[in-house]
């Protein structure tokens, strides 16, 4: 056989041999990469000590480690609201990230929707929040407090024309209802003291001045932590013929469905400026504030209860557009 014969003969199997060994090299090289990285991806931690904690403050943590939480309510009204009660993997033990632990989380408090007490005479609002359905009991729903306002032609006296938190808002019974009432008829002059204004909701106190025509400011915001203050006035003084509140603003985390609003804005112009807000997919606006005056640098500045997408536009003078900024929900 000479030599050309050999290379016919044998080059075709080397040939074969030689994909043979690619082949296999590439199937035990991914093979190795898929171990790899599976077993990279088990990464091992260790289970924080849950019981007694606040879940709200541990959730960023249980991301962080990659734990798969499964949430349990249990209801204990003598334990405090949101506080975890028992976990599924003891504390201490080492797992791999990604594992799906469970809590039992306590719901203290009983839910309910704001009933729509609006229309209803005083004496019948206070009736019917001492009685709302949460579940299957019936809790009450405190009032904050009641501002009056000056009936127009046609409201009755001692009704309510308005309330925060709105009707159908779904919440706690540890949340106070604040009402808008229209005043009864009086026949002694009644003492004005913006002194009585104090822990009264700043938006329904705004509206019962602007409808009587007295002029208002927020003068000053008082930056919260405790959110059953938000909204509610600090203390109210007489300025000229003009009532500047401080008012307490608890900044939401988030831009939820219903809630106390901030607005403010340094002017740069000397004039008289009043703010207006249309709520979405309206085409008349409320007004806000009767027109305040202001100096070149100086802020006008107002909190708001805002129920769904709003817009506020700041006017001077003229009712041209100074500033204007939209407020929507992230629900």
């Amino acid at each position: 056989m000479n030599q050309e014969q050999i290379k016919e003969k044998y080059l075709p199997i080397g040939g074969y041999i030689l994909f043979l060994a690619a082949g296999l090299l590439l199937f035990f090289s991914a093979a190795f990469l898929v171990v790899f990285v599976r077993t990279k991806s088990t990464a091992k931690v260790i289970v924080p000590d849950l019981v007694g904690k606040s879940y709200p403050e541990v959730h960023n943590e249980l991301n962080r480690l990659q734990l798969k939480v499964r949430l349990e309510n249990k209801r204990y009204p003598d334990k405090t609201d949101g506080i975890i009660l028992y976990q599924s993997i003891r504390p201490g033990r080492e797992i791999e990230a990604g594992s799906k632990i469970v809590l039992a989380v306590n719901t203290g408090v009983d839910r309910l929707l704001v009933p729509d007490v609006r229309g209803q005479s005083i004496d019948s609002a206070r009736a019917n929040l001492q009685k709302v359905l949460a579940g299957e009991t019936y809790v009450e729903l405190q009032i904050g407090g009641i501002t009056y306002i000056e009936p127009q032609a046609d409201q009755l006296p001692n009704t309510v024309i308005d309330q925060i938190p709105e009707p159908g808002k779904n919440t706690t019974s540890r949340e106070k209802v604040f009402l808008l009432v229209t005043k009864a008829p009086s026949k002694t002059k009644e003492e004005f003291a913006p002194t009585s204004f104090q822990g009264a909701s700043f938006p329904l106190v705004q509206k019962s001045l602007t409808r009587s025509g007295i002029k208002s400011r927020v003068e000053e915001i008082i930056s919260t932590r405790v959110r059953t203050e938000n909204g509610l006035i600090q203390s109210a003084r007489m300025e000229g013929d003009e009532i500047r509140f401080k008012v307490f603003y608890f900044e939401p985390e988030l831009a939820v469905e219903s809630g106390y609003e901030l607005f403010s804005y340094e002017v740069g112009d000397n004039g008289e400026y009043k703010a207006v807000v249309k709520p979405e997919n309206q085409d008349v606006a409320d007004v806000l504030t009767l027109p305040v005056s202001l100096k070149d640098g100086e802020k006008f500045q107002t909190i708001f209860y805002r129920k769904g997408s709003v817009k506020l536009t700041l006017l001077d003078a003229t009712d041209s557009k100074v500033k204007s900024k939209s407020y929507e929900s992230e629900l």
